[in-house]
This record gives C-alpha cells, structure tokens and sequence, in this order.
C-alpha cells in the first residue's frame, strides 16, 4: 500500500509541474501603454538605384548586409546585396544575383548568413506577378567575398524572411493562392546541399511548419505571416503583416512542433513586419509598416511598448518611413524604411531611401 500511495503521490507533482509548465509556457504578451518615444535619426541614405531596401544581416565579423529588391524599379536599377564601410557608407557588395529563367527578374527580400558561412536571400518573385515562382538563393562566401551562387528551393509563392535555427532554414511564405492563409516552412540544410528542393501540391506538407488566417474583420488586399524570430530557448515568434496577430511556435527536440499559440492579438498592433531577436536584451524588435512605428516586445517582462511612432514623413532626417526590418548593430536598433508603395499614413512615395538608427536605453 505504502509503495502505491508513493507512486500516485509521485504522479500527482508530476501532472502539476506539466500544469504550471503549461501555464507559464501560454502566458500571454502584455502591452505597456507607457511609450519610449527614442526619436529615430539618420543611419545611412542610399542612392537612386536602391529604392527599395528591405532585408538586412550581419556577418560573424560584424559586417552589415543590407538587401535592394527595386521591385518598381528593376528594369533601370536592378537588384542588389549592400554592405557598410566603417563610416557607415553603403557599398555595392553583390549584383549579380540569378534571374529566374522565366522571369528575368530578381528580388532579395529576407537574408541571414546560414551555419556554413554563407548569405542566404529570399528571391520574391510574386513581384512579377507569378504565382509559386519565388526561391531561395544562396551566395557561396569564400575570404568575405561573394563566389558563386546556388537555386536552393523553388516554389514559394510570396517568399518573405527568413531565420536559421539548428541547420534548418525557417522561410515565410506571406501569401498562399486563396489569399487568406499564409504559412512557414522549413528546410534542412543537409537536404539542400544533396540538390534543390522544388515545391510542389504533393509535397509542400512535409516542409511546411505551420498555416495562418487572417482575422475575419481584415477585408482588404494584404500579406499574413511576415517577419519571424527565434529566442534563446529556440522557440518561434511569427507576426502577421495584415492583422499584427504574434504567434509563438515551441518545438521538440527533433524539430517537429509541439505547441503553437497565439499570444498577442490586440489593436494596439495592427501590422507587424520584421522580426529581429537581440539575445542582450532578450527581445524582439518588431517593425510596423503600416503605422510608421517599431516597438520592442521584452521576453522578460513578457510585454510590448512602443519605441516611436510617427505620422506621413519622407525619412530624410531619419524618421520612419514604412519601416520594414529591424536588427542589432554596434549596439543600436536599425531600422529599414520600405517606402516602396503609398498607403495609409504614408500617401506618397519619396525621393529618400533610408534606414533609421534608434538609440537604445
């Protein structure tokens, strides 16, 4: 008797260890309705021929990649790979990137150097205005220099970010063909070194992580799953371009998914875009593209704030400007301003291209 009372004794601080594991696990983001308000100034400006910045990475050495898609704009500028000299000037690093085949065209969008060393860039070919046409490209790095690149996987339809974790590329594809549902998917390194990797009907399910709706009440043309980061512990944090829902995405040790929830849907937060993790801080910097505003959700406090918000502005002294990406560097918030496409608060596209440069606290 002594030895099964032990043992159901054993299982009941079990299952409530499991239960307050749970509840802590699902607790949801605060918002603190205190803003920073860190006014922005002015990193870097780009030329003419780089009128759409997007993506931006930084290399074990702390050089700063910054990527050009010019969908508006590719017939006379091209696309291209960025860096910064130490005055914080940019550089034409790359432009050489392969044209689809079909196409002629090419769009970085998402980069991140992968555990190879390498740069690997997210080509949107939804641009053109083709359906699953959109890959992922990888420019081979020999001595800081760019190679030769590779196709890696074909087949996405708006291909977006994209963030390494454990040698698998985690990719967001913000627009599937019925418009309503977005996802991520997931490729391992070691499969994309054997040969590229084509998504098709059949086999899409086997590399997708997780699909996102987006909210009922959102009716018009827009984008779902967008900017993604991963935190110290290796979970997942999605936020959706068109509603700013924020879902967190736990996995096993194997890499399979063992939980998803959502746990920031407020109207405070109406649009996320890019998603940059700082391991210093323990957050992730959220840039919002619709409002002019970036914010720092604090893994600590669980709890967003606003960092600056500002109204209609060209970004010419630094303020936003449809910023689209945030990252890290010398210790500062970076933010990159789209301004690509008029729209709500920002009603005209500018003469500026600019990324902005937020002192932190």
């Amino acid at each position: 008797m002594k030895s099964q009372f032990t043992t159901v004794l054993l299982l009941i601080l079990v299952l409530n260890s499991v239960i307050l594991y749970s509840q802590e696990e699902k607790k949801d983001i605060t918002y603190d309705e205190t803003p920073k308000q860190i006014k922005p100034t002015l990193f870097a400006s780009l030329d003419e021929t780089c009128q759409t910045p997007d993506g931006m990475a930084v290399d074990k050495k702390g050089n700063l990649f910054l990527s050009i898609a010019n969908p508006s704009t590719f017939e006379t500028n091209g696309a291209k790979i960025l860096t910064f000299d130490k005055y914080n000037k940019p550089i034409i690093w790359f432009d050489q990137l392969p044209l689809h085949p079909i196409t002629k065209r090419v769009h970085p969008m998402g980069i991140e150097f992968g555990p190879d060393g390498n740069l690997y860039v997210v080509d949107n070919q939804f641009f053109t205005r083709n359906e699953n046409f959109s890959r992922l490209i990888r420019i081979n790095i020999e001595n800081g220099k760019p190679k030769s690149t590779e196709i890696l996987v074909e087949g996405l339809n708006f291909g977006e970010a994209i963030r390494w974790n454990k040698n698998k590329a985690y990719i967001t594809d913000a627009l599937f063909e019925n418009r309503r549902t977005s996802g991520i998917y997931s490729f391992s390194l070691n499969e994309m070194n054997q040969g590229k990797v084509i998504l098709t009907k059949e086999n899409r399910s086997k590399y997708l992580v997780s699909e996102f709706v987006l909210k009922e009440e959102v009716t018009k043309k827009t984008i779902g799953i967008d900017g993604i980061a991963f935190d110290k512990n290796g979970n997942l944090y999605a936020g959706n371009f068109g509603d700013g829902v924020i879902t967190k995405i736990e996995f096993t040790e194997s890499g399979a998914v063992k939980a998803k929830n959502v746990v920031f849907n407020s109207d405070k937060l109406k649009c996320c875009d890019g998603f940059f993790y700082d391991k210093k801080r323990n957050s992730i910097f959220i840039a919002n593209y619709e409002n002019n505003s970036v914010y720092q959700l604090n893994l600590n406090t669980n709890a967003i704030s606003l960092i600056w918000e500002n109204d209609n502005n060209d970004g010419a002294d630094g303020q936003l400007d449809n910023p689209c990406e945030t990252i890290i560097y010398k210790g500062n918030l970076l933010v990159v301003n789209y301004d690509t496409f008029p729209g709500d608060k920002n009603k005209e596209i500018d003469k500026f291209h600019t990324i902005s440069q937020i002192k932190l606290e």
